[in-house]
C-alpha cells in the first residue's frame, strides 16, 4: 500500500503529483505543503502538523471539508514531515513517496533524507521526489531503470560501502571500497536502460538528477 505525503518545501508540480496519485492509497500532508495541495484542488486525508506555516484560509478551507486533522504543539521532538512518516507507517504502508521534501533549507532536506533510512530499517520502500531528482537508498544491491544519457550519482551512507561494482554505466566501477564523503561516484550516466549496482556490505544513497 503507497502513501504519498506532501510536506512544506519547494511545491512539487501539479503532473508530479497527480503521477504519484495514480496508485496511491493514502495522501497525508505536513502543515504548509497544504497550500499546493488547496491551489490544485486536492484533498488530502489526513493534515499533520504544529500548523505554524499553513495559511490560515487554507487550514479552515480542509477543515470544513472534514479532513482529518491531527494538530500538535509547536514545540516538538518531531518535525512536521516525521509525524506524517508515523503515520503513513501507522497505515501500514509499504511504500512511501515524499514529496515537498527539498528546496532552500538544507537542514530540512538533510532531516528528511535521514527519514528515508527509518523507513529502510522498517523494510518500506522509500523515496524523495521533486520536479528535478529521485532520492533513494538501500542497503541490498539491485538494478535501476533509467533513460540512455540521464544523470545519476552514488554516495556512501554509511562510513563504508565495500566491493561497489557498478556496470551499465558511463563511468563502470570494479569493487571500489566507497567511503563516506568520497565524489567519485558523483554524477554518471546510464548507457542504456538499465545499471547494475553491487556492493557486499553497507547503505547507498542513489539520485537521480536532471537541469531545468
Amino acid at each position: 500500500m503507497k502513501t504519498v505525503i506532501v510536506a512544506g518545501g519547494s511545491p512539487p508540480s501539479f503532473d508530479l503529483i497527480n503521477k504519484e496519485l495514480e496508485d496511491a492509497t493514502y495522501l497525508v500532508c505536513a502543515d504548509s505543503g497544504a497550500n499546493c495541495l488547496y491551489n490544485y484542488n486536492i484533498k488530502p486525508h489526513y493534515l499533520i502538523g504544529d500548523f505554524d506555516s499553513i495559511d490560515k484560509n487554507v487550514f479552515d478551507f480542509y477543515k470544513k471539508e472534514s479532513c482529518i486533522i491531527e494538530m500538535y504543539p509547536k514545540d516538538k521532538d518531531d518535525t512536521d514531515t516525521e509525524l506524517c512518516i508515523k503515520k503513513a507507517i501507522e497505515l501500514f504502508s509499504d511504500e512511501i513517496v515524499l514529496l515537498g521534501c527539498t528546496g532552500s533549507r538544507l537542514d530540512h532536506i538533510l532531516g528528511n533524507i535521514g527519514l528515508l533510512l527509518r523507513c529502510l530499517n522498517l523494510n518500506i520502500k522509500a523515496s524523495i521526489r521533486d520536479n528535478n531528482n529521485i532520492i533513494f537508498i538501500s542497503n541490498k544491491p539491485l538494478s535501476v531503470k533509467g533513460e540512455k544519457g540521464e544523470d545519476f550519482s552514488i554516495q556512501a551512507y554509511c562510513n563504508e560501502v565495500k566491493g561497489l561494482t557498478l556496470r551499465g554505466c558511463k563511468y563502470e566501477l570494479t569493487n571500489y571500497n566507497l567511503k563516506i564523503g568520497d565524489p567519485l561516484t558523483i554524477s554518471n550516466q546510464f548507457l542504456d536502460d538499465l545499471v547494475h549496482i553491487d556492493f557486499k556490505t553497507g547503505i547507498i544513497l542513489i539520485m537521480f538528477s536532471k537541469d531545468n
